[in-house]
């Protein structure tokens, strides 16, 4: 070929970087266009009705997930679009009742949606992160440390605990003067001790001296950073991003609160079998720590690695979770006095004297359990947890619609026990909606409530383990509150002590209250 007649096939000038970034913006544009074209009305969850905005971009989740919001966000979206809803290109949202056994108790059970897992920093799992035979042994292992056995075995640790914060009450109430108080703050005393006692082997002495362990402050700074990296996961790298900050920002507090966790589990493992009269959670699986060299070892047993990440993850779940729920109780209670009254006639009659309220003796108390039922569906310690599982490929039937295959669905729990499509008045505290039949104080208006929307521990094999100890100290503790004070709000007009942010749990929030000693 001859020069000139190459010369022709070449252009006669190169393009600017003008019409370069033109040409790409034109092609990412025209990307983006059909990519939103297909997601609203050719994508397999297309026919799913939700925000237009959703169908295309998982943005408007993200924006709830990180303003601590993400609760609010889809009470208000399965208020406008019905039981099912499509939050995301490729996610659903369902509060119909019938989902919670078609989502978490198939068999086999629907995996949790892998980029929304947070990887545990040493490698070993918990209970809280494990999937399959993993989880499955590790349930295995801790299963005789929360059966009713070991909840009367733990009874004494629990009370003695209980007795503290009356008596600090009291000393502050009458001693200090004190009547104005943050009754939250000590409800997080009592719980991290006790969880402590049963977790560690010992107490923080939190209602003894004030002591704010920088455990509480490194479980809600992971619960945020966890929450936030998981709704960016589907935009790397700004979910590792987030993680690297996450672990810079915290590498000292981490590092202390393991070290000092460490310490004092060997502590306790030390000492062996506590023997009944006075268990807590390690002694029912000291024979069950195995060196584990291989995953064949590991097929029984627990390793100190993974007892270790669990026993740290139980005692912050189970003090913050039971601090909230309590301080919620608490909220309720003084903001409906007839309620309030009810309980206190409840418990006066099954009462002579404050000594003879005992995890044992408020089992069964119908009023004061409906108390802490309509707590926990009202305002779930946990309300952004998603839950979120992958449907199986071939797609399955939930809620009454066919769901294909890959979809990440869940139950967002608040949106489920407070939709008018599920309960009679959700929005007003009625515990008499949790009574049987049977009792006074039922109400047949109830009978209309979905109850199989109420789910607070979940269920199928990843159920909360630790729902007995929390409902015995929860019940115990009100019941003990109830019967030797008087409380009102400081704030008597408050009505937005319920609003917080919540990033897998809800955050800290003070509760001020007035409390003064009842008359003898």
């Amino acid at each position: 070929m001859s020069t000139t007649t190459f010369s022709a096939v070449l252009p006669t000038s190169l393009p600017t970087l003008g019409t370069i970034v033109a040409r790409a913006g034109g092609l990412l544009l025209l990307y983006y266009a059909t990519y939103a074209v297909y997601n609203l009305y050719f994508a397999p969850l297309a026919k799913f009705p939700g925000p237009r905005l959703s169908a295309i971009s998982r943005l408007p989740f993200v924006g709830a997930h990180v303003k601590g919001k993400l609760h609010d966000y889809f009470v208000d979206l399965h208020a406008q679009y019905g039981p099912i809803v499509r939050v995301a290109p490729d996610e659903l949202t369902t509060i119909d009742p019938s989902a919670w056994k078609e989502i978490y108790q198939k068999r086999p059970a629907l995996p949790k949606d892998p980029l929304a897992l947070t990887p545990p920093p040493n490698g070993a799992e918990t209970l809280f992160t494990a999937e399959g035979h993993i989880h499955s042994r590790m349930r295995r292992t801790f299963a005789d440390a929360f059966s009713d056995k070991a909840v009367r075995e733990q009874s004494r640790c629990i009370e003695s605990f209980v007795d503290l914060l009356i008596s600090r009450l009291r000393r502050d109430v009458i001693e200090a003067g004190n009547h104005d108080l943050d009754i939250a703050k000590y409800y997080g005393y009592t719980s991290i001790d006790i969880m402590g006692e049963l977790c560690l082997g010992e107490s923080f002495h939190s209602l003894e001296g004030n002591n704010e362990h920088t455990w509480i402050m490194g479980f809600f700074l992971g619960a945020k950073f966890g929450s936030i990296r998981s709704s960016l996961s589907r935009y790397y790298p700004l979910d590792q991003i987030i993680a690297w900050v996450f672990m810079q920002m915290t590498s000292k507090i981490r590092e202390k609160n393991l070290k000092f966790g460490v310490d004092t589990i060997s502590r306790r493992l030390a000492k062996g079998d506590l023997g009944s009269g006075r268990s807590d959670i390690i002694s029912p699986v000291i024979g069950n720590i195995i060196e584990a060299k291989d995953e064949a070892t590991k097929s029984k047993g627990i390793t100190r690695d993974e007892l270790n990440v669990n026993l740290l993850a139980m005692l912050m779940a189970g003090s913050q979770l039971t601090t909230t729920a309590l301080a919620a109780s608490t909220y309720y209670l003084i903001r409906h006095p007839e309620t309030m009254n009810k309980l206190k006639q409840e418990i006066h009659a099954c009462f002579a004297s404050e000594k003879d309220i005992t995890i044992t003796s408020t089992f069964g108390m119908p009023y004061l359990e409906a108390v802490v039922s309509e707590t926990l569906r009202m305002h779930h310690p946990t309300p952004s947890d998603p839950k979120s599982r992958v449907v199986a490929a071939g797609g399955q039937e939930i809620a009454g619609y066919w769901v294909p295959g890959g979809a990440t669905i869940s139950i967002p729990a608040l949106a489920a026990s407070n939709s008018p499509s599920n309960w009679v008045e959700p929005e007003i505290f009625h515990p008499e909606r949790w009574l049987p039949a049977t009792h006074p104080l039922y109400e047949s208006r109830f009978e209309k409530d979905e109850k199989e929307a109420f789910r607070p521990f979940s269920t199928g094999s990843r159920n909360c383990m630790g729902s007995k100890t929390f409902l015995a100290e929860s019940r115990l503790i009100l019941a003990r509150i109830v019967w030797a004070f008087e409380l009102s709000l400081v704030n008597k007009e408050d009505a937005t002590w319920p609003d917080n942010r919540a990033y897998l749990a809800y955050e800290p929030k003070p509760l001020m209250i007035t409390l003064s000693e009842k008359s003898p």
